[in-house]
């Protein structure tokens, strides 16, 4: 079907952080008619799939990487220099696995590689994950998503690094981050068809930075390796 909505949530002040704002993010999906290829706008993730296959899924992927700025509540990390947002560009493959005869019923298997088309990082990006999605009911669906995120040094030292300035300017010490696994996660939700047309959905997102990332002086001595992200959302579907 094609989709429209909008949802509205929270999510850490910035990569890392301990503090939360609130925001809305739109959804969209235009699926071709009579065919399997789209084109999906998720939040900041822009999408288009480019085969018409009923289980595989390729196709470039752009998505709008937000920066880092003064206008956090940590008054040490505030202090550092501005991080612009960015956009980030790359492909991403799926296979959907139909577990029954409702389409409702998959699982899903995936990865993405993005570079930073914006300069600010030129850094790399890699995804793996797995989701599954499972009908309870006629208008229930419950839904469970695992992922795992790989950087480059570039990304990581740009995020995550305390460069001299950056300690002069906020007290912190100064650190340097490699490349490696950032973070992993585990999100959870549930979908009600309020109808034909429409859709409400309510979910929730941990995740866990590890190893340089959660390292870092502005995760491990001013924020969080835990990283929450919830909110509600829905949408009309024709």
């Amino acid at each position: 079907p094609r989709v429209a909505g909008v949802g509205i949530g929270f999510v850490p002040d910035y990569e890392g952080s301990d503090d939360y704002t609130f925001g809305i993010a739109p959804v969209f999906r235009y699926t071709f008619q009579k065919q399997e290829r789209y084109i999906q706008l998720l939040a900041n993730e822009l999408s288009a799939n480019v085969l018409n296959h009923s289980n595989f899924r390729l196709g470039p992927v752009l998505t709008y990487r937000f920066g880092r700025d003064d206008d956090i509540d940590d008054r040490q990390v505030k202090r550092m220099k501005e991080i612009d947002d960015t956009i980030e560009g790359g492909i991403f493959a799926d296979y959907v696995f139909r577990l029954s005869q409702n389409p409702r019923h998959r699982f899903i298997v995936g990865g993405q590689v993005q570079y930073d088309l914006g300069g600010e990082s030129n850094g790399w990006r890699f995804t793996g994950s797995a989701r599954y999605f499972h009908p309870i009911s006629t208008p229930v669906d419950l839904f469970v998503t695992t992922q795992l995120n790989f950087a480059t040094r570039d990304y990581m030292d740009t995020y995550f690094g305390v460069d001299s300035t950056d300690s002069a300017r906020s007290g912190l010490p100064r650190y340097s981050s490699a490349g490696g696994a950032k973070d992993f996660a585990l999100s959870g939700g549930v979908m009600y068809y309020l109808s034909r047309s429409w859709v409400t959905t309510a979910a929730l997102r941990y995740a866990r930075l590890f190893d340089h990332a959660g390292d870092s002086p502005i995760v491990d001595d001013r924020g969080s390796e835990n990283q929450l992200f919830g909110g509600v959302g829905i949408a009309y579907m024709w």
